[in-house]
């Protein structure tokens, strides 16, 4: 009994602590109440009228606002590969050089599902369909490395030399030389 006894005390306390604030007023004081004939009902008072000294529309003083200045992108540290990457990736390349480009191509897809947003990862992916003649594809992958790459200027420039070399084998050369110009703008410095 004695758990229940503290749970009615408690309640008893918050109810009496309930009653002895003062309720929200939806009227005026009675001093500012104009006087009604009989009944106690509310007293509904006409809404105040706006002054013809308030002006109609807000007045802004101060300095007038400026246009924000667009900011430059912050500069982002190279990519890097992690370990496991950086094995496939190695491992890729060397077979590549002995002409197996379908295993390159399955360590390579190892290493894309290990880390997905890599941007090194597709350029190399992009290298390796350059090799295999698929210059749409390697065109494409330098894209996505490339919109991957913001802010990392080495990395993007590596993206625009993939675009370059895969537009060119198509015959695309205006469009390479726009390509290759951004990979050297880019460049390491």
């Amino acid at each position: 009994m004695l758990p229940l006894s503290r749970t009615f005390v408690a309640v008893a306390l918050l109810a009496a602590a309930g009653c002895s604030l003062q309720p929200f007023r939806t009227q005026p004081p009675a001093s500012t109440r104009p006087a009604t004939q009989g009944g106690s009902g509310p007293v509904m008072s006409e809404p105040p009228t706006v002054s013809s000294t308030m002006p109609a529309e807000p007045v802004i003083q101060g300095p007038a606002p400026s246009i924000p200045v667009p900011r430059e992108r912050p500069k982002v540290a190279p990519a890097t590969l992690s370990p496991a990457s950086k094995a496939l990736v190695t491992q890729a390349q060397a077979q590549r050089k002995k002409g197996d480009l379908p295993g390159a191509a399955g360590s390579l897809d190892r290493a894309l599902r290990i880390e997905p947003n890599n941007p090194l990862l597709w350029i190399e992916m992009g290298r390796l369909r350059m090799d295999q003649r698929n210059y749409a594809q390697a065109e494409s992958m330098g894209r996505k490395a490339l919109s991957m790459a913001v802010g990392d200027s080495h990395t993007q420039s590596s993206a625009w030399q993939l675009i370059a070399d895969s537009l060119q084998a198509r015959g695309r050369n205006p469009e390479a030389q726009e390509a290759l110009e951004k990979a050297q703008e880019l460049g390491p410095q």
